[in-house]
């Protein structure tokens, strides 16, 4: 497995300068037990769920271009890949679609604004 799990661990809680003693305690080891895990190339799920949540990231995600799992989701990546490629199509005609009504109500507010204009200097 080229995911060495614990190394992204122990990177990510020192970019967020969590002390060892915090980490320890909410996954609930001793920080030399810590620092083991800091070297291992896997981490028990009960754990890396932990870590998941102290670090606000899902580790789960490194897995996914590791095997068994990127061939047990691969084909769901391509369904998901493709529908994210469909909706960000028919977010952009959406937004296309909402400029061009957005551009026909100022018009029709200048026209209104015009109208307006002439019955007042007709009153007057």
């Amino acid at each position: 497995m080229a995911v060495v799990i614990g190394k992204i661990i122990h990177e990510l809680v020192k970019e967020r300068g969590i002390k060892a003693k915090v980490v320890a305690e909410y996954i609930n080891v001793s920080e030399s037990t810590l620092f083991g895990i800091y070297k291992r190339e896997s981490v028990d799920v009960d754990k890396l769920i932990l870590f998941s949540r102290l670090l606000d990231k899902n580790l789960f995600l490194y897995y996914l271009n590791e095997e068994p799992l990127k061939s047990m989701f691969s084909k769901d990546m391509v369904i998901l890949q493709d529908k994210i490629l469909e909706l960000e199509s028919e977010l952009k005609n959406k937004g296309e679609k909402l400029k061009d009504l957005m551009d026909i109500v100022e018009a029709q507010k200048k026209i209104i604004s015009l109208h307006e204009e002439k019955i007042s200097k007709s009153k007057k």
